[in-house]
């Protein structure tokens, strides 16, 4: 009790600590720290905002209409064996990968307070279903910040794969004292999944006026709070560049980081994303080094995705009771797996077009109706390939029903 009682302390010391800093280096810093806030108001407003409100408004209607529900039960038997989770997390990890953080986030809290998964469910589809959206990978960072094409689709397919890795080795965490066998459920047939949107449908007596105002604002609200932390961490970033904390510690790094060939001049941008994502990949878009070095780190920090994503995560989460701990060292694999993967691809797919320098010359934002028209081609790839996957397994089930009835 005494060892509970010191850690907690030591925490409400060190949090009071940080806030006097934080706050003394805002009456420090005002102006730059207001150029800072700005700079985040702008990234959400024009990014953010647009890219993200369609997506939450589209998954709250979902979720109410009972397609969630549908393809829960027809995937049920692909996302079971594979990563031990329910069927609902399909729609979770769709939502996620088109949309981006924290999309997988705020779903699975919805899922809990509903009470569709159990926490430790949540605890693995967390694992490999916070993932960055294809908008942002492809558009931002790849042609946006590092001017290739290619680089877009390295990062993008390396992240991808490592959160389904991620998502694979979690099927295995069990806590102690809370194993349970289970029965092998019978193969889902398309009759059964239509039943159970309508039930979900019928349970959910909102009229579609209510549920689209329901959808609209539970969708700004997020936005806001989420608005909130890039303007936060915008405005430390700066702040620890202004006081040269993101150098030092480059330079403590610095003994580790060189036997990996990896240039000096890209460790600010490696530090500044573990903080905050997006201002990590500006950092590293912005230095003088070989585009693969690029690319490797970028995949790394979009992976691990910043404290700011983090703080995100833990707002809609830790209510529910799960270990930010646990959540973070998956996302460190995450990292370490996407930047090797990330080497791998470009060892094994060559392509002129990335070994070169590349200095950093922003090039046009996408049109958000492009934007919005890739986005919504990554939903359909994904949904077809669940399905197609879910209807393998359907098939191989009813070919060989004794093999199944047995396990």
């Amino acid at each position: 009790m005494q060892k509970k009682y010191a850690l907690s302390t030591v925490q409400s010391i060190t949090l009071v600590t940080l806030c006097l800093l934080v706050g003394g280096f805002l009456l420090a810093f005002p102006q730059q720290s207001l150029q800072a806030a700005l700079i985040g108001l702008d990234t959400w407003l024009k990014n953010v905002f647009p890219a993200l409100l369609p997506f939450f408004i589209t998954s709250e209607m979902m979720i109410a209409l009972g397609l969630v529900d549908f393809f829960a039960v027809l995937l049920r038997p692909v996302m079971k064996p594979l990563f031990r989770c329910s069927g609902k997390s399909s729609f979770i990890w769709a939502m996620s990968i088109t949309s981006g953080y924290p999309v997988g986030a705020k779903l699975t809290a919805s899922f809990l307070e509903k009470g569709d998964i159990t926490v430790h469910e949540a605890q693995r589809i967390m694992a490999f279903c916070s993932t960055s959206g294809p908008l942002f990978m492809l558009g931002a960072v790849g042609v946006g910040m590092l001017n290739s094409s290619a680089a877009g689709k390295v990062i993008a397919a390396s992240h991808y794969i490592a959160s389904i890795i991620v998502g694979l080795l979690f099927r295995f965490y069990i806590p102690s004292g809370r194993i349970k066998s289970q029965k092998t459920d019978n193969p889902p047939t398309f009759k059964e999944a239509l039943s159970a949107m309508l039930a979900a449908r019928k349970k959910d007596s909102r009229t579609l006026g209510e549920m689209l105002g329901d959808a609209v604002r539970n969708s700004m609200n997020t936005l806001l709070y989420i608005g909130g932390f890039i303007i936060l961490f915008s405005v430390i970033i700066n702040i620890l560049l202004k006081i040269n904390l993101i150098n030092a510690i480059s330079q403590i790094l610095m003994p580790f980081i060189l036997p990996l060939g990896i240039r000096p001049q890209l460790l600010p941008g490696l530090i500044g994303g573990i903080f905050e994502m997006t201002a990590g990949c500006k950092l590293i878009s912005q230095t003088i080094a070989p585009l693969p070095q690029k690319i490797i780190l970028s995949a790394f920090v979009i992976s691990w995705s910043g404290f700011s994503i983090h703080c995100q995560v833990m707002g809609f989460l830790s209510r529910h009771g799960l270990s930010l701990s646990l959540y973070m060292k998956a996302k460190l694999l995450h990292g370490i797996l996407a930047s090797t993967l990330a080497w791998g691809i470009m060892k094994i797919f060559p392509n002129p077009e990335l070994d070169a320098f590349y200095p950093f010359a922003p090039q046009p934002n996408m049109s958000f109706s492009g934007q919005l028209q890739s986005a919504w081609q990554w939903v359909l790839y994904c949904i077809l390939s669940l399905t197609l996957t879910a209807l393998v397994s359907l098939i191989t089930r009813h070919l060989n029903p004794s093999r199944h009835s047995r396990q």
